[in-house]
């Protein structure tokens, strides 16, 4: 190659650079901006309901104190969850249950929010009653 040749080289591999560079500090305020508009979401989502949900098997419910007992299907955990009676229960497969109808025992899946370390209940499924339970057990060992 000659001296003119590498001069050309030089010049596209210098001008391709500069383009890399253009392009990169152009997306980079971009990319700042995107982050800081996103902090308030999370800021905002931090500081709200969390919904969760806990299976168990119901230990014990007190409708005088307001209190449902909830011991974990995986451990050997209990969870105390207050009730309301504006709660709703409903059955798996979808019919409406009284509050009073909980017995222990029985499977359930607990929709409820937390926040600022208090839990409010918002549904209860029953997912098998506990009669249900003792039956099905002799079957699935068969």
């Amino acid at each position: 190659m000659s001296v003119t040749g590498n001069r050309a080289a030089i010049r596209t591999v210098t001008v391709l650079l500069a383009a890399c560079v253009i392009v990169f500090l152009q997306a980079l305020p971009v990319h700042g901006q995107a982050s800081k508009s996103k902090l308030p979401i999370i800021g905002k989502l931090s500081s709200g309901n969390h919904q969760q949900a806990f299976t168990g098997k119901v230990q014990s419910l007190d409708l005088k104190q307001k209190i449902l007992n909830v011991n974990s299907l995986h451990g050997r955990d209990t969870e105390i969850f207050p009730i309301k009676k504006n709660v709703h229960v409903q059955g798996a497969s979808g019919q409406k249950m009284k509050l009073t109808e909980l017995a222990p025992g029985m499977t359930i899946l607990i929709y409820y929010d937390q926040k600022s370390g208090e839990r409010t209940v918002k549904d209860i499924i029953v997912l098998s009653s506990s009669k249900s339970q003792g039956k099905a057990k002799p079957a699935h060992s068969s």
